[in-house]
């Protein structure tokens, strides 16, 4: 019986501690802050269509959406522009800082790498890694594909390991115009990049084929915005105007406006 109750005793104090200890942490002024200065801050590369594309009549899908939200919340979007955005996979090297940004978009995935740095939202376009070739098929064992990676969080060990137990030699590239133009001159035989760095790739679309990587190995993933941990009171106010914007139709007429939700697909720039 003695046992019992200071077994009782040890596990209600346990609980006291931690009631105590939240009860001294910092309060979440995320959402107040954003109320007060009346600006919701976004941060986005320089372009990442259809998601972010510099055209000051249609913006891209992620800057009309953040826009939508701000106005919903009461609040003016400001949008920064910030190259470091995607020369890097990791986000923790994108040097954001909180003065620049509330929210992150233009190609975060919504996968478990960036979800250890950012919380977020899903949107509703899909990303991860596709082919590129005239078949439309992977090549046969020791041709040599040209990877592009991009700047979402896909896992490049992944497919890195994928590639080399198909027998493929993979060759990284720095750029869609190096992509495009390895891809054209036989250099490499397919290409692999992330699904929105495809529409900007200098390729034939009749020529030229799209596809999904082995869905077994690499499911697509949901894109998101992407907002600071801890900020919680700010989420819970973006999920909510997003809410409301998806009753009201808005959010279905942005998505056919951009084709997010359209078939894998190239387009010529």
């Amino acid at each position: 019986m003695v046992n019992r109750w200071r077994a009782a005793a040890v596990n209600l104090g346990a609980v006291i501690v931690l009631l105590v200890a939240a009860s001294l942490l910092p309060p979440d002024t995320s959402l107040s802050d954003r109320e007060r200065s009346g600006v919701l801050k976004l941060c986005v590369p320089q372009s990442f269509p259809p998601l972010v594309t510099g055209d000051p009549e249609m913006p891209g899908y992620d800057v009309e959406l953040a826009g939508a939200i701000a106005s919903e919340m009461g609040l003016r979007l400001q949008v920064n522009t910030l190259p470091a955005i995607g020369r890097d996979y990791n986000p923790r090297n994108w040097s954001l800082t909180r003065a620049q940004c509330d929210i992150i978009g233009g190609g975060v995935a919504d996968s478990a790498q960036t979800r250890s740095f950012l919380q977020t939202i899903p949107t509703d376009s899909r990303t991860g890694w596709i082919g590129i070739s005239a078949t439309g098929t992977m090549p046969e064992t020791g041709s040599v594909v040209a990877v592009l990676p991009g700047t979402s969080g896909l896992d490049r060990v992944a497919l890195s390991t994928w590639l080399r137990s198909q027998g493929l030699r993979g060759q990284l590239v720095r750029s869609p115009v190096q992509l495009s133009q390895d891809l054209a001159s036989g250099v490499a035989q397919t290409a692999v990049t992330e699904r929105f760095l495809a529409n900007g790739l200098e390729l034939d679309p009749a020529a030229n084929k799209a596809f999904w990587l082995e869905s077994d190995h690499f499911a697509p993933v949901s894109t998101a915005l992407g907002l600071w941990k801890g900020d919680q009171t700010l989420k819970r106010a973006v999920e909510a105007a997003t809410t409301r914007l998806e009753a009201s139709g808005s959010l279905e007429k942005l998505r056919k406006r951009y084709g997010v939700g359209a078939e894998l697909t190239l387009t010529n720039p």
